[in-house]
């Protein structure tokens, strides 16, 4: 018994609970959610394995003695679990998931189970009968129902399933009906709305089969008043939805209205309802509806692990203290400061026209400050979003050329010379290209790395079509690189087309004012005739203005025109029109593009004084505190900078700064920086794994998969839980990276230790550091990820979908915890060990945050499932962090101090 209550036993239950969980979700990925259900989520194994984990915890706080310790923290924390799985078990076996749909100016009392039924009724007597099947593309449980209809017997077979193929092919049920000695196959496919039961004749005998959810009757009806889709100015996306709902409880003599939107919950007679959807015509709701009598236990673990959490923090008796008490014993070592500026070569084109290099000398010459003046002119992109025309102007020149400059040029002069001088700018080459392949096929110079865009056509027909339609037809992993480079040629020749035929310029309000949707004047107007004239005229005197200047470099009627055109959008869209500060902020971060240069400064630094500061440990040099100081001023500084960078973001968004790929990595990289100036400033290893991985951060943000427009939110987003849940997770993991650099360089000084103390106590200091770091983090994360359950639960009814994104956040949980148990294990190379495993450990929070995101598909993830190949430099990290593992462990036997 003593064996099952100790560590050893826990760590292989949670090392199997965090495999287990791992491979569900690719099941669920390649064969979808029921599979992934029924062969693991649903199966009773894994409920006895959550069993067994709870048992072996509260064992263990048993044999631990933690309240004769008095460690109380630690008590609540693994009480709180324990509370958790308790309110958890509770929901799963006593609790009601479902949906309702309403139409407008209907009732409905019904709830459909999620669970799938099947259901059959006796016309002849009036009987009906129902039991839950599970079948899927991996799972068949087949079944022999024996239904009694008074004094007779029906037998009910399932003999084969053919999943569904396609999004036309249903998936098919084959059930032998038995009954007096009589069998007959039927054929059932899923019926989810529940209606036209199919209808079926044995030995004289009627009945009803279908296949489908069970319905379930409320007490009370809800009535649809109205349904309101609101969408973001100018486009299809949606802002908000809501439900005007009306209560009608006969028995309880209730008639009231209350309206349900993403984030606001209908709480009446034992159940929620939450918005979940609508239909396509927008004439009718789709609603979640729960009954979850483990709520209660499950918010006060909840609440206890949250409690916990911040006790260890504080505890004077805790693990977390007694670290950090042996840290502030020890001097740190300091380190020099050295400034390394990065210089980047101008680009240029190469073109053989004489005519073309004047014009752009004349562009380059006399249209920067008018430029400016252009960018702050507003536009609406694609999603409905007024900005100043320089973020657009920024985002396609960059898509087009891959570069914020070209041919000496900002990016608003090439958006706006593209769009005077169309015919002469296609001829400019502009468009990098990857493979030599495809400019062989396109008929250029295999050597020039540029294309321009008349390039791509032979007398108007698109030479890359088939190219295009072909690379499109083949899954990602199966696209070679020529593929990849057809498509994204594809891509800026597209981004390039909609400037030259203007339609990217919708910067014309409706002048009707009965739409938010702003107009480009190339494209066919909704107007009257004149008020088409006069947008179209207003342009044309501008871009006739803006022809001459560039040659005389007089700019006074130009800037009349392009005033015109700000009044007008001022008269017309006055209403949706951000304010002056807020523009004036937007284009602020383009120019200075404060995140990108942050890249090159935390990078340069970090680097520079990881080397120094090897160099001091190894030499046994010291320092002045003066050179530590400036360094650390320094990164303060760049802190306080990156900091603004994300407020300003976050004003010019009107959201908080981490609600996609692009804005979590940088709310990462200044985690990762602010963790080090504030928790770990005296330490310089610290302060440097920090900056390397802010500068990271900062470069894995700014490559191409990444979009660092500002975009406007999803509905359920919408709510003071995205600033709660997304900024502490999103926060744990600049802690746990920096618990990954901490150890490459503990790694990295076992490798070099030759009898020196000093290294050896360096060591001993970073593992302390390691080990706090991650302690925080784990807390972060394991809270961030818990408040996710709640907020899931006020915004569609449920804790824990087994989303691939929750569970591999689950699965960095429970291997962090597993880590910071190491020291019940490993007695003898604890700070090896220990050093080993924070390496290693990083990859599920890489998995967690890239992986799922474009390896898996769900409700977290930014890609569909398909697969993408794994870059080649993952391999060769993991090969790196292999070899100083292998390596450190032949001067591995370091004890760690007694406190």
């Amino acid at each position: 018994m003593q064996y099952f209550f100790s560590f050893y036993m826990s760590f292989l239950l949670m090392f199997l609970y965090a495999l287990v969980c791992a491979i569900a979700t690719f099941i669920e990925n390649d064969y979808g959610v029921s599979a992934a259900k029924a062969l693991i989520y649903n199966n009773a194994w894994f409920d006895i394995l959550h069993l067994l984990l709870g048992l072996n915890l509260l064992g263990i706080i048993f044999y631990a003695k933690l309240i004769q310790r008095k460690k109380y923290s630690s008590l609540i924390l693994h009480c709180a679990l324990l509370v958790i799985l308790l309110g958890a078990a509770i929901t799963r076996y006593f609790g009601l998931e479902g949906g309702m749909h309403i139409r407008e100016g209907e009732n409905s009392n019904t709830i459909v189970t999620r669970e799938e039924f099947i259901k059959l009724i006796d016309y002849d007597q009036n009987i009906s009968y129902e039991f839950p099947i599970s079948f899927s593309t991996l799972t068949q449980r087949h079944f022999q129902e024996k239904i009694p209809l008074n004094n007779e017997e029906i037998i009910l077979s399932s003999k084969k399933y053919t999943p569904q193929k396609d999004s036309i092919t249903p998936a098919v049920l084959e059930i032998n009906l038995h009954y007096k000695n009589t069998d007959k196959l039927i054929f059932l496919s899923p019926n989810f709305s529940n209606k036209n039961m199919e209808k079926y004749t044995i030995n004289n005998k009627t009945i009803g089969i279908q296949w489908g959810p069970k319905e379930i009757k409320l007490p009370f009806a809800l009535h649809l008043d109205d349904f309101i889709l609101e969408r973001y100015l100018g486009s299809m996306s949606p802002s908000s939805y809501l439900s005007k709902i009306k209560i009608i409880d006969y028995d309880k003599n209730a008639n009231f209205s209350y309206e349900i939107f993403m984030n606001n919950v209908l709480d009446y007679g034992g159940y929620r309802f939450f918005q979940s959807s609508y239909d396509q015509d927008e004439q009718g709701t789709i609603l979640s509806v729960n009954k979850d009598p483990g709520k209660i236990p499950t918010y006060i673990g909840y609440a206890l692990l949250i409690i916990g959490f911040l006790w260890i923090l504080f505890d004077k008796n805790s693990r977390f203290t007694k670290l950090s008490n042996f840290l502030k014993k020890r001097q740190s070592i300091a380190i020099i400061i050295l400034c390394l500026i990065s210089f980047k070569n101008p680009s240029f084109a190469q073109d053989n026209k004489e005519q073309i290099l004047d014009l752009i000398a004349h562009v380059q010459k006399n249209s920067y400050q008018h430029s400016l003046d252009f960018g702050t002119l507003l536009v609406q992109d694609f999603n409905g979003r007024i900005k100043p025309l320089d973020t657009l102007a920024m985002e396609f020149i960059h898509k087009i050329t891959q570069k914020d400059d070209f041919l000496n040029l900002n990016y608003n002069q090439i958006f706006l010379a593209m769009m005077i001088y169309p015919k002469e700018f296609r001829q400019i080459k502009m468009i990098p290209t990857k493979t030599k392949q495809l400019r062989e096929l396109i008929g250029v110079n295999p050597n020039e790395k540029y294309l321009a865009f008349d390039d791509v056509f032979n007398e108007g027909i698109y030479k890359l079509t088939n190219l295009v339609e072909e690379a499109n037809r083949k899954k990602p992993n199966l696209r070679t690189q020529f593929d990849k480079d057809v498509l994204a040629l594809d891509e800026r020749i597209n981004h390039a087309y909609y400037i030259y035929s203007g339609r990217a310029l919708t910067i014309f309000p409706d002048v009707t004012e009965q739409s938010l949707k702003w107009f480009s004047p190339t494209q066919i107007l909704p107007f009257a005739k004149e008020d088409t004239e006069r947008i179209q005229t207003l342009l044309v005197n501008y871009f006739l203005e803006v022809h001459k200047a560039i040659k005389t470099n007089n700019w006074q009627n130009a800037n009349e025109n392009l005033q015109t055109i700000k009044d007008f959008q001022l008269h017309y869209g006055s209403q949706v029109i951000p304010k002056k500060e807020r523009i004036e902020l937007e284009i602020l971060l383009n120019h200075y593009n404060i995140f990108d240069n942050l890249t090159y400064i935390y990078i340069s630094f970090g680097f520079v004084f990881m080397v120094i500061s090897f160099y001091f440990v190894i030499k046994n040099i010291q320092t002045t505190k003066l050179v530590y100081k400036i360094f650390y001023f320094t990164l303060v500084v760049c802190a306080i900078v990156h900091a603004l960078a994300l407020i300003i973001r976050w004003y010019v968004g009107e959201h908080a700064p981490w609600s996609n790929a692009y804005e979590s990595m940088i709310y990462i990289a200044f985690s990762c920086i602010i963790s080090a100036v504030v928790f770990f400033k005296n330490s310089p290893f610290a302060l440097c794994a920090a900056s390397m991985l802010s500068g990271i951060s900062l470069f894995v943000a700014h490559l191409g998969f990444m979009d660092p427009q500002i975009g406007n939110l999803i509905p359920v987003l919408k709510s003071y839980w995205l600033n709660i849940h997304v900024s502490i997770i999103t926060a744990s993991y600049g802690f746990l990276a920096l618990c990954f650099m901490v150890g490459l360089f503990t790694l990295l000084l076992f490798i070099f230790r030759k009898n020196n103390e000093v290294i050896d106590q360096n060591i001993i200091k970073l593992h302390c550091i390691n080990e706090i770091s991650m302690i925080i983090g784990l807390a972060m994360l394991t809270i961030g990820n818990f408040l996710g359950g709640v907020w899931a639960n006020e915004s569609w009814g449920r804790y824990w979908g087994w989303d691939p994104k929750e569970t591999w956040a689950l699965i960095s949980i429970v291997i962090y915890a597993m880590v910071l148990h190491l020291r019940f294990i490993f007695k003898a190379y604890y700070i090896y060990v220990f050093a080993s495993a924070s390496v290693l450990a990083f990859y599920s929070i890489l998995m967690t945050y890239f992986g799922v995101n474009f390896y898996l598909s769900g409700l977290h993830s930014y890609a569909n499932g398909d697969f993408i190949p794994i870059p080649t430099f993952v391999y060769i990290l993991v090969l790196i962090n292999l070899i100083l593992i292998i390596s450190a462990g032949f001067k591995r036997d370091l004890k760690m101090p007694s406190f």
